[in-house]
């Protein structure tokens, strides 16, 4: 596939030598993120937990949610264009497996700019496929996939603007912005991208430079609504990552640096001795990546070395994404020629991690290919019996909180009945709903599970509109997945005007 010429240590490439590498890089990321689609589209039994977050996010419209900024809900805006459930779920694994594979070009074309060696791209982009972060571990997030398509990029064009055309600010401004909106851990390298423009000569003379400023205008005016709207939603999103971590002396958090990491101790060991030989003189623009990207996980570790977080890794996954591209930075180019049969494994490591998913996923080992798929049966009954009972379009949807999956199984995507509480600060919720909204469309109630139509399943949506009274009711059967006990489920109605 690549030209032998590549791992020659002394052979000066040419420049169709070193486009053509520039489109099978491009080519194996296309390819891999069609197969990663596939599989996962096909085989998954349902999306996961934040797929429902992201869309009610999107549905309410808002400069903020309660666990990330504004930009997870606004990409997921692009379940409004259809009101099919399977686009709805072939977007969740094509957005995903799309952006993430932009985000494996990026490393490609960071480690090119960092060592002009289209062998050690080579090197740096496959170093991906031994971890999980760029498949199946991005698969539950709604946030984190849009960080590892962002932040090779976003270390790309600040290299860019250091040292080739400050141009390069303006689209750094925008990747920045728009991934800080994605999550607040990008805030963590923009800071001292910030630190190093007032203290490293070379990025500090931008501030000289019109499209530095520009930059920074594009940047705050991304993120300053959502500032607005933490400060009228009491700061929601801050006490939630607050009550993800609690005080406690805890070493093991070292084990989650290693568990995002260990794939470089990994291709260490495929390089060895010889392939390990470090750069006599480190070029400054590999240093300053180094600094932008790894350097935050410093305070970071220190403050989880005395606090627990069960999401630690979770936090931790962006970080890696770019880092294999700054390594390679740091190896000489004598290595080149040892490069190779690395390759080679880790090309096959690529596709024995797919064929292990789809295995896994195929022969439903430990109930993972089958996993709350009556979710999707449910969501059929319910809509059904709304059909049955009236012809009116199914808006609104509430009751039991597996009610929520509705909003995505129910190809009109309904919204939820329950509001927005200061106090209570819900996950999911429906900023714009009141009573006359109920009035007129109705509402499509699931009561508590495994206790059939008795009275008072509905108490978690009567107690919020007590008001309204469900005049039609049917007890039907759930079951999680085939291996899972059947429970006795009902729904009620409010008609709609």
């Amino acid at each position: 596939m690549l030209s032998e010429n590549l791992f020659s240590e002394n052979t000066t490439l040419s420049a169709e030598s070193i486009a053509r590498s520039h489109r099978l890089a491009f080519l194996w990321c296309f390819f891999y993120a069609v197969a990663w689609s596939l599989v996962s589209y096909h085989l998954d039994p349902t999306v996961p937990y934040d797929a429902i977050e992201a869309l009610n996010w999107a549905s309410n419209g808002e400069w903020g949610s309660p666990n990330n900024p504004w930009f997870v809900g606004f990409v997921a805006r692009i379940l409004s264009f259809s009101d099919s459930s399977e686009f709805a779920s072939a977007f969740w694994y094509v957005g995903h497996f799309s952006v993430i594979s932009l985000g494996m070009l990026g490393c490609y074309f960071l480690a090119h700019k960092l060592t002009d060696s289209p062998a050690m791209a080579w090197l740096a982009l496959f170093t991906l496929n031994l971890s999980g972060v760029i498949n199946f571990e991005a698969i539950p997030y709604n946030d984190n996939y849009l960080l590892f398509g962002s932040w090779p990029w976003l270390l790309f064009f600040f290299v860019k603007a250091t040292y080739d055309d400050p141009k390069w600010w303006i689209p750094f401004g925008i990747v920045a912005g728009c991934a800080s909106m994605a999550k607040y851990t990008t805030f963590a390298p923009v800071g001292i991208v910030f630190l190093l423009s007032l203290f490293v000569p070379q990025v500090r003379k931008n501030y000289q430079n019109r499209y530095f400023y520009i930059a920074i205008l594009v940047f705050l005016a991304l993120i300053l609504p959502n500032f607005i709207w933490l400060v009228e939603n009491n700061f929601s999103a801050f006490k939630w990552v607050g009550g993800q971590v609690s005080a406690q002396i805890s070493p093991g958090s070292w084990l989650a640096v290693l568990s995002v990491f260990y794939p470089f101790i990994l291709v260490a060991a495929m390089l060895g001795k010889k392939g390990l030989k470090r750069r006599l003189e480190v070029p400054q623009k590999v240093h300053l990546t180094t600094l932008v990207l790894l350097s935050p996980l410093v305070p970071i570790m220190a403050w989880f070395s005395f606090h627990k977080g069960e999401r630690l890794v979770e936090w931790l996954h962006p970080f890696f994404m770019p880092a294999p591209a700054v390594l390679v930075g740091y190896l000489s180019h004598s290595v080149v020629p040892y490069i190779k049969r690395p390759l080679k494994i880790l090309l096959v490591m690529a596709m024995v991690i797919l064929v292990g998913y789809a295995s896994v996923l195929v022969f439903n080992v430990r109930n993972a290919g089958q996993k709350f798929v009556g979710i999707k049966t449910l969501s059929q009954d319910a809509e059904s019996f709304w059909q049955e009972i009236t012809d009116k379009p199914l808006k609104l949807v509430g009751g039991h909180y597996r009610a929520q999956w509705f909003t995505f199984y129910i190809g009109s995507h309904p919204q939820l009945t329950n509001q927005w509480n200061n106090e209570t600060l819900p996950n999911v919720y429906n900023r714009h709903i009141n009573e006359e909204m109920i009035r007129e469309y109705g509402a499509l109630i699931l009561g508590d599970l495994g206790k059939g139509c008795q009275p008072g399943v509905f108490d978690s949506f009567s107690k919020e509109w007590p008001q309204f009274e469900l005049t039609e009711q049917k007890q039907i059967v759930f079951q999680e997945s085939p291996q899972d006990p059947k429970m006795d489920a009902c729904l009620g109605i409010v008609l709609p005007k």
